[in-house]
């Protein structure tokens, strides 16, 4: 980077600057205010690039999405107090969805003896349950270590986010510059008796299920492998999805519950030995806790405190999903199983089954499932998929089949609305090379829809598809299972054409099931960013809804059961009206 060569050292926000290029940083994002100033002065010299979205939610958004997409830490620059709080939401997102997420803040406070200073608030007690490390450099020469530390610690076991508090006095300070060290490697445990223990069980049981969550996208290869030798079924989380691709004869989708497709279902309901890599049972990807894993339950996971948690296990391995899968291989590659012919012309048969009934439904109005099936017809292999929370997320869970590792983004178990546009633009900006679409519910457009400004602002073209149906749709089925009737979920509806006009998009409107393929062909013909606007139906609720609608039911105690059920039964006999919204 430039630095001034009259004056000696740099200041600590040429400091961070030249830490993030020493760390091969690719990209940041961020918003600019009082106290970072000085840092955004220094970036304009940077190696990198800066993105500066709308919101400080939507540039955690976006450094969450680009350490999803490419496995590598996602850098958000954010000022104090409001910069602060407004980034809370992106922080949980990256924090229970494992995601390795380095967020720089500034800090006000910095005027001893004063006190009502701006933006002041005690911002570490505020993040700290939220992220895996705080650190506060309180000199320009500490400032490299910690960042680097922080990355570690991002990355070391579970990944997640991490947070630098840096004052304003400090990005300005100047110091030597001191090249960060590497903390030493923890020496490796002994793995090799778990991992017999694992083979064994593995080569004596009859019958075989994986179930695999985000923790092994870096083991693809390993995990495919082993499905292979031992003909096991593959289900995954939602965050998991594409770790094998759904169209891999063993590949059974999405969960494997009641809340999972109707191949995962049936075929799990079979395996006597369940094994889970790199997933934690989380509420969302289990359907309310709807699925039984057998007695025999191996759990691999790098983090302990994710093993056992929900669910017993008979085995616990406290690995890396791409080491403790690499050690299982060469454990069970001459106990090869031939081909399970049976198991694969069900799934095949499973999967006709489930394309036949989305293409067959008929609406006035559009088809979620048949939407997204012609959809993923007409998109390459490796398209990238952002949903936001909603009911299009769950139907894609169905209805979207992902064929590579890294191409589903959904914010799956803190289910954050607002997620999809900002993840997708940087996605786009990731792989530049690759189709990129925001799937979002009209209720999530109208929380972040302004960051579509940026898409066309960088040339970073995606897909914006809208499904709209007037509602927070999730909830408003929720509300009519529930208590029979759905007050206050009505959203207004903008003018989506003249919105899109304003906000410099294409505008594509599909009212109908006839429309779905035309309006798919402009989408993808379009030469800058499009806004699709869908008219769903959403009169049926997708799979998931209707398997872990019930479970969460059944999940009740006893008298609260009692109480829905005597409350139903009161307004399926006297409907009450639905109050003005």
């Amino acid at each position: 980077m430039k630095i001034d060569s009259n004056i000696v050292g740099m200041t600590g926000a040429e400091a961070i600057v030249e830490t993030l290029e020493l760390l091969k940083v690719e990209r940041v994002f961020g918003v600019p205010g009082i106290q970072n100033i000085e840092l955004f002065d220094a970036l304009a010299d940077a190696p990198f690039s800066t993105f500066t979205p709308t919101n400080e939610s939507a540039a955690v958004f976006m450094a969450d999405a680009h350490a999803r997409v490419t496995g590598r830490i996602g850098v958000a620059v954010v000022t104090a107090g409001p910069g602060l709080t407004n980034a809370l939401t992106g922080i949980a997102e990256a924090r229970l969805d494992s995601s390795p997420v380095l967020v720089l803040v500034s800090a006000s406070g910095e005027r001893t003896g004063k006190s009502f200073q701006l933006h002041q608030i005690d911002q570490t007690t505020v993040v700290k349950p939220l992220v895996k490390g705080c650190f506060k450099p309180t000199t320009a020469a500490e400032v490299p270590q910690d960042i680097l530390n922080a990355v570690e610690l991002a990355h070391q076991g579970e990944p997640g986010p991490v947070v630098i508090e840096i004052a304003g006095t400090v990005l300005m300070e100047r110091s030597g510059f001191l090249p960060p060290k590497h903390s030493p490697k923890p020496a490796a445990a002994d793995l090799d008796p778990q991992l017999d223990d694992a083979a064994a069980r593995l080569r004596n049981s009859p019958a075989i299920g994986i179930y695999a969550g985000a923790g092994a996208m870096g083991a693809v290869a390993e995990l495919k492998a082993l499905a292979e030798l031992l003909q096991a079924p593959v289900a995954t989380t939602i965050s998991g999805r594409g770790v094998l691709a759904e169209d891999h004869p063993l590949s059974v989708g999405y969960g494997f519950g009641r809340a999972g497709t109707a191949a995962a279902w049936r075929v799990f309901c079979k395996v006597r030995t369940l094994l889970a890599v790199g997933c934690k049972y989380g509420e969302t990807a289990t359907g309310a806790y709807g699925v039984k894993p057998p007695r025999e339950h191996i759990q691999i996971n790098i983090n302990p405190a994710a093993i056992g948690t929900n669910y017993p296990v008979s085995l616990a391995v406290v690995a890396d999903a791409k080491i403790a899968l690499a050690g299982l291989v060469a454990r069970l590659k001459e106990d090869r199983r031939p081909a399970n012919t049976a198991l694969q012309d069900y799934v095949r048969h499973a999967r006709t089954q489930a394309e036949s009934k989305a293409m067959a439904s008929t609406s006035s109005a559009v088809t979620p499932a048949k939407f997204l099936r012609l959809l993923r017809r007409r998109l390459d292999r490796d398209a990238i998929l952002v949903a936001d929370s909603g009911m299009h997320q769950f139907w894609a869970l169905n209805d979207f089949p992902v064929y590579t590792p890294r191409s589903f983004l959904a914010p799956a178990d803190y289910q954050a609305m607002g997620f999809s546009i900002p993840a997708a633009i940087a996605a786009k900006l990731a792989h530049p090379s690759r189709q990129v679409v925001s799937l979002v519910g009209d209720g999530g457009f109208l929380m972040s829809g302004f960051e579509s400004l940026n898409a066309v602002r960088w040339n970073s073209k995606i897909i914006i598809v809208v499904f709209r149906d007037g509602a927070w749709g999730l909830i408003k089925e929720a509300q009519q299972r529930v208590y029979r009737r759905t007050p206050f979920t009505e959203i207004p509806s903008p003018d989506f054409g003249s919105l899109a006009l304003g906000l410099g998009l294409e505008h594509i409107r599909v009212g109908e099931d006839a429309d779905i393929e035309s309006g798919v062909g402009r989408a993808l013909a379009a030469t800058s960013s499009v806004l699709v606007e869908v008219l769903v139906d959403y009169a049926e609720p997708p799979p998931y809804v209707k398997g872990a609608g019930p479970q969460m039911f059944r999940n009740l105690a006893p008298r609260l059961k009692a109480g829905i059920a005597l409350r139903l039964g009161k307004r399926y006999c006297f409907p009450p009206p639905d109050p003005e919204t």
